[in-house]
């Protein structure tokens, strides 16, 4: 009868008890990384009247997250403890591919799939690399591959791989950050360029 009584009052003293210990608990302080795109030069190309939406691109579970992947050794996937990107990596790769159109000054409109933009055709991305790698010397590496749709049928009008690459001076985070940012300030431009000229092509063809 008395361990009857007791017991209810045991299950109310846990939960007090783990509250207390999570107060306790000392947190780990990280620094958070945001990649910016290098001013643009003077746009110089024909600007074209179409409207695009960039789609989130698609990823592992190992790349759609906001640590910093690194892979020590090939196969090896670990991250920085102390580093996080200000987005997850997919969507801090959109913000930066809408970002790069908007500064080409080439485009009519351009937005996220989410951004309610009346687009005639999508970019849409499978993200493979986004990761330092030790091998050969540490280096940024992003890898991808780009589709242009025509955002009515959804049909494939376009398709093109893009494979960056750039030293690290180091190991550590900041280096990592460095990288990545030297690699994403070659990648966003070509793909910018390539949508272009990839979209101005389909637009043409269906005018005629």
């Amino acid at each position: 009868m008395n361990a009857r009584l007791r017991f209810p009052a045991l299950l109310f003293a846990l939960p007090l008890a783990a509250c207390s210990s999570l107060l306790n608990v000392q947190r780990t302080p990280f620094t958070i990384y945001s990649p910016k795109l290098a001013a643009p030069a003077d746009a110089v190309a024909a600007r074209v009247d179409w409207q695009l939406a960039v789609e989130t691109p698609l990823a592992s579970d190992a790349l759609d997250t906001v640590r910093i992947v690194v892979m020590p050794s090939p196969g090896v996937i670990e991250v920085y403890p102390g580093a996080r990107w200000s987005d997850s990596a997919p969507a801090l790769l959109r913000n930066l591919i809408v970002q790069g159109f908007e500064n080409s000054r080439r485009i009519t409109g351009v937005g996220s799939s989410a951004s309610g933009l009346r687009a005639d055709y999508a970019l849409g991305i499978a993200l493979h690399d986004f990761q330092l790698e030790m091998g050969g010397g540490a280096h940024a590496v992003v890898r991808l591959q780009a589709r242009l749709l025509d955002y009515t049928t959804n049909r494939v009008l376009a398709a093109q791989a893009f494979s960056v690459e750039a030293p690290a001076r180091g190991s550590d985070a900041a280096a990592a950050f460095a990288a990545f940012e030297a690699a994403l300030n070659q990648l966003v431009p070509q793909l910018v360029d390539w949508s272009l000229r990839a979209g101005e092509a389909a637009h043409v063809a269906n005018k005629g």
